[in-house]
């Protein structure tokens, strides 16, 4: 591991704003081998020049990688491998472990309702929601961000503050019908923890998480849905005391990565199949803030990785590098890189070249992830570009409705009313539903 030490310390003397450190005298680890080209990968693209954040590569206890890019926010300070980040969702993995933690003691089961734990909750049809439910986000409660919420957010002080902003709503579906990503859910899992213990969340968390786990730069959260402050260091100090049962036993740990709905996900914990590898963890997002604690069935792999920035403003690239470093090559990854490709072709060369290398890569891009820079392009004024990028997306999916109607919409504001005019005619004859687009002829032809 010397090998590693050495290049980390050159590439610290190279980086500007990049802190490396890796362990030596560790024994050979079978992953040691990534963490070196990880390593390289890092210190030797443009990834490191895009990337504020932190990333940890560990085998169990033995961290082999452990690094840390750019700045923190409009003070210039640099990243450290202890800088903490606000963690967003990964937050849900100590709210699906508390419960757990109450399950084994006995105090509450999975199939004890809202009704059952929370009598005074408002909403009488959420009674019959059990706990496995809004653990598995099959509740069909919804989500608390909106306006109303943004408006607000400075004045909310407990988990009961969050209840005014989705308490009254309808569900959504039936409970157990179907998945639908649920923060709400996640704040009456915490309800039901404070209710049962006695403990305000926070206390609870960090009493029976946090210090069993030697978690001491995490915390105080936000909710039990997410938010909150927390370093690499500490996520896998979590993830070593997950596997080792020190939190939650065997069987619980098997009850919270296994998928009970068919719906990629456990209690608390995102579930993968990467090429024959099942990969579990959590992922948070919002403005400003990713991450992602990325741990595999049956090994002792763990990778973290946490920025002060938005997915795709550099943490969404390192992610999906370091995965395909550990996991090999996937439909996603290569969708994701032939995107990256397609894009800096447009940015280099022009729409034309960008267009010809689509087509050499099959037309295989990722819709979502084009769209992104559309609406960059977008934001800044320039709809010119923004349009080019939304043909790039059509050329790749001719066959769908909404990249027709997106890149009317981005024509719209671009004066070209005659090819919106056209695009919103082609995404009806694919969609007849499309009530949007009728509407949008209407006004244009009118």
């Amino acid at each position: 591991m010397e090998s590693i030490k050495m290049k980390s310390v050159f590439s610290i003397l190279l980086l500007i704003g990049s802190v490396a450190c890796t362990k030596p005298s560790v024994a050979q680890s079978v992953y040691s081998e990534s963490a070196d080209e990880i390593n390289a990968l890092l210190d030797d693209t443009y990834l490191s020049q895009n990337f504020h954040g932190s990333v940890l590569v560990a085998d169990g206890p033995d961290i082999l990688l452990e690094k840390a890019f750019g700045f923190q926010g409009e003070d210039q300070q640099e990243n450290q491998t202890d800088t903490r980040y606000d963690m967003a969702s990964m937050g849900k993995m100590f709210a699906a472990v508390s419960i757990l933690q109450l399950v084994e003691q006995g105090q509450i089961s999975l199939q004890q309702t809202i009704g059952d734990i929370l009598p005074d909750y408002p909403n009488k049809p959420a009674h019959a929601i059990t706990v496995q439910q809004l653990l598995s986000h099959t509740s069909g409660l919804g989500d608390f961000f909106g306006p109303a919420f943004d408006q607000q957010r400075e004045s909310i002080k407990t988990l009961g503050d969050f209840l005014p902003f989705f308490v009254e709503d309808p569900l959504e579906f039936s409970p157990g019908e179907r998945m639908r990503y649920s923060n709400a859910g996640y704040i009456v899992l915490g309800l039901m923890i404070e209710e049962i213990s006695g403990m305000d969340y926070n206390s609870y968390v960090a009493q029976n998480v946090f210090q069993p786990a030697g978690m001491t730069s995490t915390g105080p959260l936000m909710s039990s849905a997410g938010g909150g402050t927390s370093t690499v260091r500490d996520f896998h100090k979590f993830a070593l005391a997950l596997q080792n049962h020190e939190l939650i036993n065997e069987e619980s740990f098997s009850l919270m990565t296994t998928d009970h709905f068919g719906n990629d996900y456990g209690y608390g914990m995102t579930l993968r199949e990467l090429n024959g590898k099942t990969v579990y963890g959590h992922s948070g997002g919002a403005p400003g803030i990713s991450g992602e604690l990325d741990m595999v069935m049956g090994e002792s792999l763990v990778v973290v990785s946490l920025s002060n920035r938005s997915a795709m403003e550099g943490w969404v690239q390192v992610r999906t590098r370091i995965r395909k470093e550990l996991f090999g090559n996937t439909p996603e990854i290569e969708e994701f890189l032939n995107t990256e490709r397609v894009v800096k072709a447009y940015k280099e060369q022009g729409f034309q070249e960008a267009s010809t290398l689509l087509a050499e890569l099959g037309n295989n891009i990722s819709d979502k992830n084009t769209f992104y820079f559309a609406e960059q392009y977008a934001m800044q004024g320039r709809s010119k570009e923004a349009v080019d990028i939304l043909k790039l997306i059509v050329q790749a999916y001719p066959d769908q409705w909404y990249p027709y109607h997106f890149l009317a919409d981005f024509q719209v504001q671009a004066g070209q009313t005659e090819e919106a005019i056209e695009n919103y005619k082609k995404s009806l004859e694919i969609n007849p539903d499309n009530e949007e687009a009728i509407a949008r002829l209407k006004e244009l032809e009118s």
